[in-house]
């Protein structure tokens, strides 16, 4: 058989992340031989993550399971036997068809957590139209990140949308709370480089002294679990500055005297005795917030 020369197919990761990567695989003949991030992607501009990085590796690994396995013992014994693709197909339709003729097809419950749920092609997207067919009960697909959705929800109004990380090159102040980015949301550094070439001050909080912390122009370590302190401190702040935008808290919340008071509850001081800080140092950070446009925070959640 005549080998083709080598050729590059665009396509895009299937793992569950909305940064939805596009890459360029190179084959030769019938076999993949490099991959790398696609340069024209707006966001990542030709860098992936470790997690695929090596996507290759994984393919050509010993360990990848490339047919149809039907377990033959208890869970957990490891034996397995092959199965055909129409065997396989056959067995699942089969059990379908039978929780659908004994309960209903609602008993049917498609619950998700990692793998390949990319926004592009993954269950996200292609998968809902099978459960719509079959009738099965709606879920929301997610295990954790259903948090930070309706954290989202109470501070922008609404939890279908977040920060464009692209803008934060134009931020004069990044808070990074809780979230190693180098480490687990590296494309999101770059734009923070470019914040920082344009004067802004990355400050981190994490009680962790990360790479993401060590990289970083200010870091704050509070005591484990006293992030909550802190922000009340910090807000505490804010509020003494003036800081706060009195017209989109009108606008958009609710709550907001039960929250003033609470916060008005835990000056800087009492932070500082519960996160272990200094107190300047939340006085400081909080005269920033206060006084900083415009701002960008990433809070880790689920990470």
């Amino acid at each position: 058989m005549k080998h083709r020369s080598a050729h590059d197919i665009r396509g895009a990761c299937a793992l569950d992340c909305p940064d939805t990567c596009s890459w360029i695989v190179t084959v030769k003949g019938n076999e993949a031989i490099a991959l790398r991030g696609d340069p024209e992607h707006p966001y990542t501009r030709g860098s992936l993550c470790n997690k695929v990085t090596d996507y290759l590796d994984y393919v050509r690994s010993p360990e990848r399971v490339l047919y149809p396995m039907r377990r033959v013992g208890l869970k957990g014994s490891g034996r397995f036997i092959r199965i055909s693709w129409d065997k396989a197909l056959e067995t699942i339709a089969g059990r379908l068809r039978d929780v659908i003729a004994t309960d209903g097809a609602e008993a049917i419950w498609p619950f998700l957590g990692s793998g390949n749920m990319g926004l592009i092609q993954g269950a996200y997207g292609a998968g809902r139209r099978f459960w719509n067919v079959l009738g099965a009960s709606r879920h929301v697909q997610t295990i954790c990140t259903i948090a930070g959705g309706f954290g989202t929800g109470y501070t922008l109004g609404d939890n279908r949308v977040g920060m464009d990380p692209e803008t934060f090159q134009f931020s004069k102040l990044v808070v990074l709370w809780g979230a190693n980015v180098l480490s687990t949301h590296p494309h999101l550094w770059r734009p923070i480089l470019q914040a920082r070439k344009n004067g802004a001050s990355v400050v981190c909080i994490d009680p962790i002294r990360t790479r993401t912390a060590a990289a970083s122009d200010r870091h704050l370590a509070p005591m484990p679990g006293t992030d909550a302190a802190l922000a009340l401190g910090l807000l505490h702040v804010v509020l003494t500055e003036g800081g706060e935008d009195r017209d989109f808290i009108k606008e958009h919340t609710v709550g907001w005297e039960a929250f003033r008071q609470r916060i008005l509850e835990c000056p800087p001081s009492r932070a500082a005795a519960i996160t272990g800080l200094s107190v300047e140092s939340i006085i400081e950070l909080g005269k920033r917030l206060a006084g900083t446009r415009p701002t960008g925070i990433r809070i880790g959640i689920g990470i």
